[in-house]
């Protein structure tokens, strides 16, 4: 009986330390550091369409080509993260699909060029007839078939290029302008119509952290994968210009940003290194294939690592699961890739 009383006097302060150093997640702070993220990356796909559009404009007035490039590559990069983040302004705007129209498992963005290539050469380069179209021509895939398909390229590239630019400003505009959406997340409470609490927010980022990792095991790496009978290399995201594995990585750049910015002060440091450590490990996976996927999907050695990435995205989700959601007092809840 003694014995027992000293075992009980021995586990109940240990139980009471560790009930007062349970961290208390302050969901209006993870709203306010993955706000201040968004403002980053959204401000960032703003500033490179826009500058893309000027260099479209420069390129069809006669200048070079290397530039418009490098403002192409900068700004699929730039929309690479916030790829994952269909809610709010993106899904209103339904910018998803008019920014990048991927899967195309119908060629929808080569239809859509055709009939617009039909039209007088004052409406090819207006943004508002492109606004006015398919969806299929309004974004990063067309403007890649533009520079790098056998196609006149201009005007149309100033059009599309414009339209562009006008939905990234409205996106972020969407966001962070006077009643934006970060008004609506920072109000959260009973009387919000999207986010009756705080905790609301954090779920959903969470989950869109979920279908990032989905997105690029099933779509990215998945469709051009195949099975070794017969791989798709051509499905792959665009492999025209050669960016497919690039855009992998900054893809998981941006969610290396929300963990380690958004997620501060309520996930305790070292689950956040650990579940960052994986992401890294990840995209020097990604960065060691060897090839563009385009490539690398049709040799037998590339495609075991391609296999071993996504084991590898796998093990991503399991951790977040484990190490971020626990920490965040949250699960994952419905995502734009349930029902697909």
């Amino acid at each position: 009986m003694r014995l027992l009383s000293i075992v009980a006097a021995c586990i109940l302060p240990a139980q009471i330390l560790t009930a007062q150093v349970a961290p208390r997640v302050d969901h209006s702070e993870i709203a306010d550091r993955v706000l201040t993220v968004f403002d980053r990356q959204f401000g960032a796909f703003r500033d490179e369409s826009a500058a893309l559009a000027d260099t479209a404009v420069t390129y069809c007035d006669g200048g070079a080509r290397e530039p418009v490039l490098d403002a192409f590559d900068a700004t699929w990069l730039a929309w690479a993260p916030l790829d994952a983040y269909q809610f709010g302004p993106i899904e209103q705007q339904a910018a998803a699909l008019t920014v990048n129209f991927f899967p195309d498992k119908k060629n929808f963005t080569g239809r859509a060029l055709r009939q617009h290539l039909k039209r007088p050469e004052a409406e090819q380069g207006d943004a508002a007839i492109v606004a006015g179209s398919s969806a299929a021509l309004q974004g990063l895939p067309a403007i890649e078939r533009l520079l790098f398909e056998d196609l006149p390229t201009c005007p149309s590239l100033v059009g599309v290029t414009g339209n562009l630019a006008r939905i990234a400003q409205d996106l972020h505009d969407g966001w962070f302008a006077s009643e934006g959406w970060a008004e609506l997340v920072r109000a959260a409470g009973p009387e919000n119509p999207v986010y009756l609490s705080n905790t609301e927010f954090t779920k959903q980022i969470y989950t869109a952290l979920g279908f990032s990792i989905q997105r690029l095991r099933e779509h990215r790496l998945g469709r051009p994968l195949g099975t070794y009978q017969r791989a798709f290399p051509k499905r792959a995201e665009a492999w025209r210009s050669g960016l497919t594995n690039q855009i992998m990585i900054a893809q998981l750049d941006g969610m290396i940003e929300v963990i380690n910015l958004g997620f501060a002060g309520a996930v305790f440091n070292p689950s956040r290194a650990w579940v960052v450590k994986v992401i890294k490990d990840t995209q020097t996976r990604v960065d060691a294939i060897g090839a563009p996927l385009l490539d690398a999907v049709e040799d037998p050695q590339m495609r075991v690592r391609i296999e071993g990435i996504m084991s590898k995205l796998e093990y991503l989700r399991l951790q977040m699961d484990e190490d971020i959601g626990p920490g965040l007092g949250v699960e994952t809840g419905f995502s734009a890739g349930d029902g697909d």
